[in-house]
Protein backbone atom coordinates (compact mmCIF):
# COMPACT_ATOMS: atom_id res chain seq x y z
CA UNK A 1 0.00 0.00 0.00
CA UNK A 2 2.82 2.48 0.89
CA UNK A 3 4.58 1.76 -2.32
CA UNK A 4 1.53 2.53 -4.71
CA UNK A 5 0.32 5.32 -2.48
CA UNK A 6 4.38 6.53 -3.01
CA UNK A 7 4.24 6.29 -6.69
CA UNK A 8 0.99 8.23 -6.90
CA UNK A 9 2.21 11.18 -5.26
CA UNK A 10 5.78 11.02 -7.45
CA UNK A 11 4.06 10.82 -10.76
CA UNK A 12 2.16 14.24 -9.38
CA UNK A 13 4.88 15.58 -8.90
CA UNK A 14 6.24 14.84 -12.09
CA UNK A 15 3.51 16.08 -13.45
CA UNK A 16 3.89 19.89 -15.75
CA UNK A 17 2.80 22.11 -12.96
CA UNK A 18 2.75 25.63 -14.74
CA UNK A 19 -0.80 25.79 -16.37
CA UNK A 20 -0.37 29.50 -18.38
CA UNK A 21 2.81 32.19 -19.63
CA UNK A 22 1.65 34.11 -16.78
CA UNK A 23 2.30 31.31 -13.94
CA UNK A 24 5.49 30.82 -15.69
CA UNK A 25 6.43 34.48 -15.33
CA UNK A 26 5.86 34.63 -11.85
CA UNK A 27 7.03 31.91 -10.06
CA UNK A 28 10.13 30.04 -10.49
CA UNK A 29 10.08 26.02 -10.11
CA UNK A 30 12.68 23.92 -10.25
CA UNK A 31 12.69 19.98 -9.64
CA UNK A 32 15.16 17.55 -8.94
CA UNK A 33 14.68 13.61 -8.74
CA UNK A 34 17.42 12.08 -6.76
CA UNK A 35 17.92 7.95 -6.71
CA UNK A 36 20.66 6.16 -4.11
CA UNK A 37 22.15 3.77 -2.58
CA UNK A 38 24.07 3.87 0.69
CA UNK A 39 25.29 0.79 2.80
CA UNK A 40 23.67 1.75 5.96
CA UNK A 41 20.52 3.79 6.88
CA UNK A 42 21.24 6.30 9.89
CA UNK A 43 18.67 8.19 10.95
CA UNK A 44 19.28 10.71 14.36
CA UNK A 45 21.49 8.76 15.59
CA UNK A 46 19.81 5.43 15.37
CA UNK A 47 20.73 2.78 12.63
CA UNK A 48 16.97 1.99 11.18
CA UNK A 49 18.41 -0.38 8.01
CA UNK A 50 21.63 -1.75 6.46
CA UNK A 51 21.73 -1.71 2.53
CA UNK A 52 19.31 0.58 1.25
CA UNK A 53 17.91 2.42 -1.92
CA UNK A 54 16.28 5.80 -1.72
CA UNK A 55 14.50 7.82 -4.66
CA UNK A 56 13.31 11.35 -3.76
CA UNK A 57 11.49 14.25 -5.86
CA UNK A 58 11.34 17.62 -4.48
CA UNK A 59 10.08 20.83 -6.28
CA UNK A 60 11.38 24.25 -5.14
CA UNK A 61 9.27 27.25 -5.62
CA UNK A 62 10.24 31.00 -5.38
CA UNK A 63 8.06 33.16 -3.98
CA UNK A 64 9.52 36.50 -4.54
CA UNK A 65 13.43 37.05 -4.37
CA UNK A 66 13.66 36.25 -0.89
CA UNK A 67 10.99 33.71 0.03
CA UNK A 68 11.33 29.94 -0.76
CA UNK A 69 8.80 26.79 -0.09
CA UNK A 70 9.94 23.85 -1.02
CA UNK A 71 7.48 20.55 -1.23
CA UNK A 72 8.58 16.82 -2.14
CA UNK A 73 8.56 13.03 -1.62
CA UNK A 74 11.03 10.58 -0.43
CA UNK A 75 11.35 6.72 0.05
CA UNK A 76 13.73 4.26 1.07
CA UNK A 77 13.33 -0.02 1.23
CA UNK A 78 16.05 -1.81 2.38
CA UNK A 79 17.93 -4.52 0.24
CA UNK A 80 19.07 -7.94 0.57
CA UNK A 81 17.72 -9.69 3.81
CA UNK A 82 15.88 -6.86 5.36
CA UNK A 83 12.41 -5.57 4.83
CA UNK A 84 12.30 -2.24 6.12
CA UNK A 85 10.63 0.76 4.07
CA UNK A 86 10.13 4.56 4.77
CA UNK A 87 7.97 6.74 3.12
CA UNK A 88 7.59 10.64 3.57
CA UNK A 89 6.52 13.86 2.49
CA UNK A 90 7.79 16.81 3.89
CA UNK A 91 7.97 20.71 2.71
CA UNK A 92 9.80 23.47 4.29
CA UNK A 93 9.88 27.47 3.81
CA UNK A 94 12.81 29.26 4.33
CA UNK A 95 12.90 33.14 4.40
CA UNK A 96 16.21 34.83 3.24
CA UNK A 97 16.47 37.49 5.54
CA UNK A 98 19.19 39.26 4.51
CA UNK A 99 23.16 37.74 2.75
CA UNK A 100 24.08 36.72 6.29
CA UNK A 101 20.42 34.74 7.82
CA UNK A 102 17.86 32.85 6.70
CA UNK A 103 15.17 31.40 8.78
CA UNK A 104 12.77 28.59 7.87
CA UNK A 105 9.76 26.18 9.01
CA UNK A 106 9.90 22.76 8.08
CA UNK A 107 6.74 19.36 8.14
CA UNK A 108 7.05 16.35 7.36
CA UNK A 109 4.98 13.18 7.59
CA UNK A 110 7.00 9.51 7.77
CA UNK A 111 5.52 6.25 8.03
CA UNK A 112 7.30 3.09 8.58
CA UNK A 113 7.44 -0.90 7.82
CA UNK A 114 8.58 -3.64 8.92
CA UNK A 115 7.78 -7.36 9.55
CA UNK A 116 11.17 -8.40 11.53
CA UNK A 117 12.58 -6.04 14.48
CA UNK A 118 14.42 -3.50 13.64
CA UNK A 119 18.32 -2.65 14.18
CA UNK A 120 17.87 -0.11 16.92
CA UNK A 121 14.27 0.84 17.98
CA UNK A 122 11.10 0.64 16.22
CA UNK A 123 10.30 4.04 15.05
CA UNK A 124 6.37 5.30 15.21
CA UNK A 125 4.29 6.56 12.07
CA UNK A 126 4.11 10.53 12.67
CA UNK A 127 5.18 13.93 11.77
CA UNK A 128 7.76 16.08 12.35
CA UNK A 129 7.13 20.08 13.04
CA UNK A 130 9.70 22.30 13.68
CA UNK A 131 12.05 25.37 12.94
CA UNK A 132 15.40 26.10 12.14
CA UNK A 133 17.86 29.32 11.28
CA UNK A 134 20.74 29.41 9.27
CA UNK A 135 23.83 32.06 9.64
CA UNK A 136 26.14 32.24 6.62
CA UNK A 137 29.85 33.03 7.63
CA UNK A 138 30.47 33.03 3.56
CA UNK A 139 29.07 31.34 0.45
CA UNK A 140 30.90 28.45 1.34
CA UNK A 141 30.29 28.39 5.03
CA UNK A 142 27.24 28.34 7.20
CA UNK A 143 25.65 26.75 10.59
CA UNK A 144 22.31 25.70 11.28
CA UNK A 145 20.31 25.74 14.28
CA UNK A 146 17.11 23.93 14.88
CA UNK A 147 14.55 21.87 16.85
CA UNK A 148 11.85 19.39 15.71
CA UNK A 149 9.02 17.70 17.64
CA UNK A 150 8.48 14.40 16.76
CA UNK A 151 4.64 13.29 17.04
CA UNK A 152 5.84 9.72 16.08
CA UNK A 153 8.24 9.63 19.09
CA UNK A 154 6.35 12.55 21.12
CA UNK A 155 9.54 14.34 21.81
CA UNK A 156 12.22 16.66 20.91
CA UNK A 157 15.00 16.97 18.66
CA UNK A 158 17.18 19.60 17.93
CA UNK A 159 21.04 19.55 16.28
CA UNK A 160 23.65 22.27 15.52
CA UNK A 161 25.48 21.67 12.26
CA UNK A 162 28.11 23.38 9.71
CA UNK A 163 28.29 23.05 5.92
CA UNK A 164 30.99 23.99 3.97
CA UNK A 165 31.67 23.27 0.36
CA UNK A 166 34.85 23.70 -1.94
CA UNK A 167 34.62 24.05 -5.78
CA UNK A 168 37.23 22.07 -6.98
CA UNK A 169 36.59 23.10 -10.83
CA UNK A 170 33.78 24.43 -13.22
CA UNK A 171 32.18 20.90 -12.69
CA UNK A 172 32.95 19.58 -9.22
CA UNK A 173 32.73 20.71 -5.52
CA UNK A 174 33.62 18.89 -2.51
CA UNK A 175 31.05 19.62 0.65
CA UNK A 176 31.19 18.49 4.21
CA UNK A 177 28.55 18.56 6.91
CA UNK A 178 29.06 17.87 10.42
CA UNK A 179 26.82 18.31 13.09
CA UNK A 180 26.05 16.99 17.45
CA UNK A 181 22.44 16.41 18.64
CA UNK A 182 20.37 16.71 20.83
CA UNK A 183 17.32 14.65 22.30
CA UNK A 184 14.56 14.71 25.25
CA UNK A 185 13.14 11.43 25.79
CA UNK A 186 13.30 10.51 21.79
CA UNK A 187 13.05 6.29 21.92
CA UNK A 188 14.67 5.83 25.35
CA UNK A 189 17.41 8.62 24.71
CA UNK A 190 17.57 12.04 26.57
CA UNK A 191 20.36 14.61 26.50
CA UNK A 192 22.94 14.70 24.29
CA UNK A 193 22.58 12.31 21.58
CA UNK A 194 25.46 12.29 18.78
CA UNK A 195 28.22 13.59 16.76
CA UNK A 196 27.53 12.87 12.97
CA UNK A 197 29.47 14.07 9.69
CA UNK A 198 28.96 13.35 6.05
CA UNK A 199 32.02 14.11 3.24
CA UNK A 200 30.46 13.75 -0.07
CA UNK A 201 31.95 14.83 -3.94
CA UNK A 202 29.47 16.07 -6.59
CA UNK A 203 30.34 16.08 -10.21
CA UNK A 204 28.15 17.27 -12.88
CA UNK A 205 28.04 15.40 -15.62
CA UNK A 206 25.94 17.62 -17.83
CA UNK A 207 23.89 20.95 -16.61
CA UNK A 208 20.84 18.80 -15.35
CA UNK A 209 22.56 15.62 -14.41
CA UNK A 210 24.90 14.85 -11.81
CA UNK A 211 26.62 11.67 -9.27
CA UNK A 212 27.58 12.21 -5.88
CA UNK A 213 29.47 9.54 -3.94
CA UNK A 214 29.46 10.32 -0.23
CA UNK A 215 30.72 8.24 3.02
CA UNK A 216 29.47 9.39 6.76
CA UNK A 217 29.05 7.92 10.23
CA UNK A 218 27.36 8.63 13.64
CA UNK A 219 29.10 8.48 17.00
CA UNK A 220 26.89 8.06 20.07
CA UNK A 221 28.23 10.97 22.89
CA UNK A 222 26.30 9.09 25.51
CA UNK A 223 27.67 5.73 26.50
CA UNK A 224 24.95 4.77 28.15
CA UNK A 225 22.89 5.13 24.77
CA UNK A 226 21.42 1.86 23.43
CA UNK A 227 22.77 1.60 19.79
CA UNK A 228 26.15 1.41 18.27
CA UNK A 229 28.72 4.12 16.84
CA UNK A 230 27.66 3.75 12.76
CA UNK A 231 29.53 4.41 9.43
CA UNK A 232 28.42 4.10 6.11
CA UNK A 233 29.29 4.75 2.13
CA UNK A 234 27.10 5.50 -0.99
CA UNK A 235 26.02 7.67 -4.01
CA UNK A 236 23.23 9.66 -5.55
CA UNK A 237 22.53 10.07 -8.74
CA UNK A 238 20.44 13.74 -9.66
CA UNK A 239 18.27 14.70 -12.02
CA UNK A 240 17.26 18.35 -12.28
CA UNK A 241 14.16 19.56 -14.76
Amino acid sequence: MIKSVLALILLTLCLPTQTSAEVEDNIALGIEAVTGYRSGYVYRGFELAESTLDFQIEAEIALNNHTFLNVGAWYATETGNGDFDEASLFTHLRFEKSDSLTIGLSASYHSFSHSTPPLSVMFNDGADVGAFGSWHFSKDFSATLGAYYDTGAEAWYGHLETHWTKPLSEKSFVSLKTGVSYVNDYYGRDGINDAYSRLSLTYHISDTVSITPFVGGSVLLDQADAGNDQAYGGIWFEVRF
